[in-house]
């Protein structure tokens, strides 16, 4: 019996209709479902199969009894994980890696920013796993081409931002000449070259660069991330480049 694992970013609050066609197919085809028990994309996909009275599902937990599930006739998979981990997110890792192992293929509808969709995405490719992705920000299914480790790594920095310490890595690994190798140093650049600007210690994008940054707000503390393009940006206001 065929199977697939079913995961998708917890931000996303309804199917859409070419979602919903595809688990149609796996109605009719009874393929069998596994899926995990969190908010989102899990718990959507519950429902819907659950509205189906579809009951070829395996729903997947680490705890004694899911978080959530939509149905009592489902199957239910208790999956040990290392008990000496703090964090919840690794935990749930155990259960992801299971359902991706035991899956005859992924099948992931992802915001472009969930960094468990991005891991099941990896996970996938490194099982050599067949894959089929659902990009909300496209509102289409990426393309047999784009399903390449390289293209899905752009899709993920792209709405979340590469880190400063990501940025100067990549300064290093290019032909761009600056005397940023460090992240202090790019910090120091930013100012210098009016693309940041201190207020009272807090360091802000000055307005006509900030379709460079990706600029997160949780809690009251500020995360500045860059998109790729900052590259570009250094190497223009550098003062030669190193001939390739």
């Amino acid at each position: 019996m065929k199977s697939v694992f079913i995961s998708g970013s917890i931000a996303i609050k309804e199917l859409s209709s070419e979602v919903i066609n595809s688990f149609d197919k796996i109605v009719s085809q009874n393929i069998h479902v596994y899926v995990g028990d969190a908010d989102g994309i899990d718990t959507l996909a519950q429902n819907y199969f659950a509205s189906k009275s579809y009951t070829n599902v395996t729903v997947c937990t680490i705890k004694e009894h899911p978080r959530n599930l939509a149905s009592n006739h489902f199957n239910i998979q208790q999956v040990n994980y290392d008990k000496n981990l703090k964090s919840h997110r690794e935990q749930q890792t155990f259960k992801d890696e299971f359902m991706t192992t035991h899956a005859d293929y992924s099948f992931v509808i992802w915001d472009g920013k969930s960094k468990g969709s991005f891991t099941n995405i990896k996970r996938a490719f490194e099982q050599e796993k067949k894959l089929k992705i659902y990009y909300m920000k496209l509102d289409r299914y990426l393309l047999k081409d784009e399903l390449i480790p390289s293209n899905i790594e752009n899709i993920y920095k792209s709405n979340t931002g590469y880190t400063p310490s990501e940025i100067v890595a990549k300064i290093k690994a290019s032909n761009i000449y600056t005397n940023i190798s460090k992240v202090s140093e790019l910090k120091e650049w930013m100012i210098s070259h009016k693309i940041f600007k201190c207020d009272k210690n807090k360091v802000e994008v000055n307005s006509n660069y900030k379709d460079y940054f990706i600029v997160e707000n949780y809690r009251g503390t500020q995360t500045i991330k860059y998109k790729k393009d900052v590259l570009d940006l250094i190497s223009e206001n550098s003062i030669f480049r190193i001939n390739s």
